[in-house]
């Protein structure tokens, strides 16, 4: 297999051997040794990672991480990361000489926000389905890897983090940087973490400022990806934070909606721009979380999502909230407004009944003259 500009990658199987059966310890040796046979990988950071984290059997953590790798490739030595030895799914083939060729050529320091510039791959970001996609509870694991003091920016492939001791994960894995809770996605969301993180880990964790400015070039993609696709399948909106949108509108809705000759998909940039626009307008407060939370206490990402729809005018795309949220006035879709009229608003009754609670002494509900009781 080649890439466009011929980077060759065979699959693993074909090229190493098969996959060690994560179930199955006897097959975890056998595979390790055909790993530590390959050139370029025995002095590789993948190679000390899982010495690092299980030195005595090393196999077994290279197993919990190529368990969820069942597309992997083995790249030509052009395209050889020293951060992981494997090419993860076809889409990625060649990414790693592609950084390389941009880190040689960036001798700036990290701009002040990301844009196309620094994103590695060319367009197109929003991809048809190719059956190697990585499950969603990899996702959600790596995202909650993230969280809290001590969180870690792990790709959905890393398995073994779990394995790995508190004490030794700041010697293998890239630490959430302070500012990242302003750049996070809700629970839930379905972003993949940069593919820079997966390849170039360990500039990542030097910090080098070409692998940062890639890093965030592409998580602003990734998560407008994200944002785009969750109104496709469930028509809703992800409650992005201020920060991560001003990335995204950064980088570019027209770079990010661009097919494969880098054209720009009108209809997908004014979607993506309607949902943004949209984002501005909903309230980012604790009440309006609970608002969202009390729709359904039991589903843990319900405080990440509004429903909405696109309504097309002549001045173009718009988004509108698509479920009641009184007594939030916020840009309502027609059947929302529609459904208030015809059915009595319960907020507005409650204040119509307050109208009418005795509040002036006496018992009447208007004040006293002066020596009268209030009554009539």
């Amino acid at each position: 297999m080649d890439d466009a500009e011929g980077t060759a990658a065979t699959p693993y199987a074909e090229a190493i051997g098969p996959l060690p059966v994560l179930r199955d310890p006897t097959t975890h040796a056998p595979a390790w040794e055909r790993k530590t046979s390959r050139m370029g990988v025995a002095d590789s950071a993948a190679h000390a990672l899982f010495r690092g984290v299980d030195p005595i059997s090393p196999g077994t953590i290279f197993a919990k991480q190529m368990d969820r790798l069942p597309h992997a490739l083995v790249p030509s030595l052009a395209d050889l990361s020293s951060s992981i030895t494997v090419v993860r799914r076809r889409r990625e083939v060649g990414y790693f000489r592609r950084f390389s060729s941009f880190s040689e050529a960036f001798h700036d320091p990290v701009p002040a926000t990301p844009s196309a510039l620094e994103l590695v791959l060319p367009p197109p970001y929003l991809l048809p389905p190719d059956g190697e996609e990585p499950p969603a509870p990899y996702l959600t694991k790596a995202r909650d890897a993230r969280q809290g003091l001590t969180g870690y920016l792990v790709g959905w492939h890393q398995g073994e983090y779990s394995s790995c001791p508190l004490a030794l994960r700041g010697q293998y894995y890239v630490k959430a940087p302070q500012w990242w809770p302003d750049y996070e996605v809700p629970y839930g969301v379905m972003a993949e973490p940069p593919l820079v993180l997966t390849y170039a880990r360990e500039e990542l964790r030097r910090g080098d400022p070409a692998a940062w400015s890639v890093f965030r070039a592409e998580w602003a993609v990734s998560t407008a990806v994200a944002l785009l696709q969750a109104y496709d399948e469930r028509r809703v909106v992800l409650l992005y934070p201020p920060r991560l949108r001003d990335w995204i509108r950064s980088v570019g809705a027209t770079n990010i909606a661009a097919d494969a000759r880098g054209e720009p998909d009108d209809e997908v940039e004014g979607k993506l721009l309607a949902l943004l626009r949209l984002l501005d307008e909903l309230p980012h407060t604790p009440a309006f979380v609970e608002r969202l939370t009390n729709r359904a206490p039991s589903r843990r990402d319900r405080a990440g999502w509004v429903s909405v729809i696109l309504e097309v005018g002549r001045e173009g795309s718009r988004a509108l909230v698509d479920e009641d949220l009184a007594p939030y006035e916020l840009p309502y879709s027609t059947a929302v407004t529609e459904a208030r009229l015809a059915v009595p608003n319960p907020w507005g009754a409650a204040v119509a009944r307050r109208r009418h609670l005795v509040r002036f002494p006496g018992g009447g509900d208007v004040p006293s003259s002066p020596g009268g009781s209030g009554r009539l």
